[in-house]
């Protein structure tokens, strides 16, 4: 019976030993482990999706149920910035159609989503078409510049850049920023 006992003490003792000591190899050997990351993909969707965001914001607390004609205005953005709005609107009662060409020229707009926390200085335009069944619109810009960070799953990857955006929006969006091409 001892035997038994010893025998079953030394099993327990071993297992204590192997389950709270670690099989990870030390630091330098761990040169094959990639931190998490997150692509460029999910990362300029995030970006475009937030730009349109933006823009829509401020296009529908500004101007949205106001009346049409020339425009030039300057506000506040929705989370912070100021925007100067320039350009003209116009709205088709057979067809319930806004047609808009705009400027948006934003100085530090802060725009936030559930991944993006963004601002946003330069100027772009809000060009096209759209109803409540209908969109075709147009964002262009030759110089913005966002400053800010996408968060996904504890990943979170910067930016702060200036240049060239486009962004294509009809029942599918097509998104280039700063030469990173991105479309849902």
């Amino acid at each position: 019976m001892k035997k038994h006992v010893i025998a079953s003490l030394l099993f327990v003792a071993a297992s204590i030993l192997f389950s709270t000591s670690s099989c990870k190899k030390n630091d330098k050997d761990n040169d094959d482990e990639t931190p998490a990351t997150m692509s460029d993909d999910t990362f300029y969707k995030d970006i475009a999706f937030a730009l349109i965001k933006s823009y829509t914001d401020i296009y529908n607390q500004n101007l949205a149920g106001t009346p049409t004609g020339a425009i030039n205005m300057t506000v506040n953005g929705p989370l912070g910035g100021t925007v100067t709005i320039t350009g003209s609107s116009s709205y088709d009662n057979t067809h319930s159609i806004t047609t808009v060409d705009l400027n948006l020229s934003m100085d530090e707009i802060i725009t936030i989503t559930s991944y993006a926390n963004l601002t946003l200085t330069g100027s772009t335009t809000y060009t096209g078409s759209f109803s409540d069944t209908y969109t075709s619109v147009n964002h262009q810009s030759d110089n913005i510049h966002i400053d800010g960070s996408v968060t996904r799953n504890s990943v979170v990857r910067q930016i702060n850049m200036a240049g060239e955006v486009s962004i294509n929006r009809t029942s599918t969006v097509t998104a280039i920023i700063f030469g990173h091409t991105v479309s849902w």
